[in-house]
């Protein structure tokens, strides 16, 4: 997520980069800085606010509120991998293919092995001790930890495995990126929107309701990935959108929450169930989201860059909170506590608050120690 060059305030082009990608003066794009922030928060309070709606009765207030929680949170993925897109595909930023597969892909790999094998070894620890189980068999169950990276990692980890699929094929990326029209890498997009969000969705909802579905072979099977977010990113970022196109892209956005929240709500009455399908991720509503807050961003801030130390260390520390919250939120139910007292609407942004403090601050001090960089 931090996949960020830095830029010198008169070298803006990749040749002349080289030399300062490393400086800790260089300039970083604001747009950015606050999106990663801003993104890293949301999924903190989605985490904070799923951990009790899916078990709480749908009749109840609660849930209603939780539910509208819940519908303001689901762009925090999308925009992540817009903002890797956005830089990682640019052809102002040099990323050839040997930087890409032996520094960002190797260091990726490397968060992966360590955090999966470090949450099975406490998930194994805390369930032995919940269930009473055996020394003998808590220590195969840690042993076995590393078994999990192929397996059933901790779920939050699912977003390290697809970015580094996503640093595989940047380098065929690129190749198309540098060398495509924007017209072609609209259409592209268009693609991915069409084939990958729309066309699943209409035939579920066609299959959910009237009990027919669509020819399945008219799907493009490979369009449902997250490709379609990263190069979305890129495409704005590099692009930019004119008025009429934002207007319509941020009413496109308005109306996809209110359809995401509206049908979840009728559903889940209806079913006796939380649902989450307009919650998803390769859901219309979601990219469009995703897309309107990362285009009003970059809109806002355009151009403009930082080079704010404080502000550029809090925004590098984003992908830690991401890996190391669910520590806290784990805790706080581990000790019996709810964000449903007094009342969810209060009790959950304040301990997503908390929950985002706690891990940056868990961060911030396990960056200063040597070595435990590259695995936060």
């Amino acid at each position: 997520m931090d996949n960020q060059p830095v830029m010198t305030e008169n070298t803006p082009s990749a040749d002349t980069q080289k030399g300062t990608l490393q400086s800790p003066q260089g300039h970083r794009e604001k747009y950015a800085e606050w999106l990663r922030i801003i993104a890293a928060f949301t999924v903190v309070f989605q985490h904070t606010v799923t951990s009790a709606w899916y078990d709480t009765p749908v009749s109840t207030p609660d849930f209603f509120v939780l539910t509208f929680l819940n519908s303001l949170t689901r762009f925090g993925v999308g925009v992540f991998i817009m903002i890797s897109g956005a830089f990682m595909l640019s052809p102002k930023y040099p990323h050839p293919p040997r930087k890409i597969l032996k520094h960002n892909l190797t260091r990726i790999v490397a968060l992966i092995a360590f955090w999966v094998v470090f949450y099975g070894i406490v998930d194994a620890l805390c369930v032995g001790i919940k269930n009473g189980a055996g020394i003998g068999e808590t220590i195969v169950n840690v042993i076995s930890a590393p078994v999990l990276l192929f397996t059933t990692p901790a779920t939050h980890l699912w977003f390290l495995y697809v970015i580094a699929g996503l640093y595989l094929i940047t380098p065929a990326l690129r190749v198309f990126t540098e060398h495509a029209s924007k017209n072609m890498v609209l259409y592209v997009i268009a693609i991915f929107f069409a084939f990958g969000l729309v066309f699943p969705t209409v035939n579920h909802l066609l299959g959910k309701w009237f009990e027919f579905t669509l020819y399945k072979n008219i799907g493009i099977r490979g369009c449902t990935t997250f490709a379609g977010f990263y190069l979305t990113g890129f495409y704005i970022a590099q692009y930019g959108l004119g008025k009429t196109a934002r207007r319509l892209l941020y009413s496109a956005a308005a109306i996809s929450w209110v359809v995401a929240l509206f049908y979840s709500t009728y559903i889940s009455l209806l079913r006796d169930a939380p649902n989450e399908f307009f919650f998803g991720n390769f859901r219309p509503t979601t990219f469009l989201m995703a897309a309107g807050i990362f285009c009003l961003f970059r809109q806002k801030f355009g151009e403009t860059t930082t080079q704010n130390e404080k502000f550029i260390f809090f925004s590098k520390c984003m992908l830690g909170v991401y890996i190391v919250h669910p520590l806290f939120i784990k805790s706080f139910y581990g000790l019996h506590l709810s964000i449903l007292i007094p009342h969810p609407i209060v009790t959950a942004p304040l301990m997503t608050v908390v929950f985002f403090g706690l891990s940056l601050y868990t961060v911030r001090l396990f960056r200063k120690i040597p070595g435990i960089r590259k695995i936060l």
